[in-house]
């Protein structure tokens, strides 16, 4: 039960750190393999595609968690990947009663180990924290993500390097057991 609570926190804990660290410039973020010289909730903060993810951190009282050193690779889901889980979907991992499932959700997203583009290969597995599988494609400089349900997510921006890992945003949110998005 403590592997499991450790485990679920990861992700939170990796993008969590109190309100004082400096927020970075569009342009740092923005420019994939670049260096941050931050930690990931720094990298993070302030730039328009995290308010979501950031928000659900926040509401969800996870970012009270401290940053571990890592390293970690989180394949980070943007804000258009939670707008396709539809706002009562949305509404529902935020309720007091979900929050160990909002955690698992979170932690599904978060690898050990600092995988840079140029360490995927097609056809590789990576185990999550939470002991599953994440599935890499790689065709070029083409990169997806294979979950458990079979999501395949894009990643969009990758390698932004921060001092406790790497982060490659993602266009889904990944999940073995996530419910479809709502109708709308």
């Amino acid at each position: 039960m403590l592997k499991n609570q450790w485990v679920i926190a990861v992700f939170a804990l990796l993008l969590t750190t109190s309100s004082l660290l400096a927020q970075t410039s569009q342009d740092t973020l923005r420019a994939s393999g670049k260096a941050t010289g931050q930690s990931m909730l720094a990298s993070l903060q302030g730039q328009p595609d995290y308010t979501t993810i950031l928000q659900i951190l926040n509401e969800s009282g996870l970012n009270k968690q401290a940053n571990p050193a890592g390293p970690y690779t989180v394949f980070v889901p943007n804000n258009g990947a939670f707008d396709e889980l539809g706002d009562a979907t949305l509404k529902g991992l935020l309720l007091p009663s979900s929050k160990k499932r909002l955690s698992r959700m979170l932690a599904y997203h978060v690898v050990r180990g600092s995988y840079t583009s140029d360490k995927l290969r097609d056809g590789q597995t990576l185990t999550n924290v939470l002991g599953q599988i994440l599935v890499v494609h790689k065709q070029g400089d083409s990169i997806t993500i294979t979950d458990g349900r079979g999501t395949v997510a894009d990643v969009i921006e990758r390698d932004i390097r921060a001092t406790n890992g790497v982060i490659h945003t993602i266009n889904k949110v990944l999940e073995k057991n996530l419910p479809q998005a709502d109708v709308r």
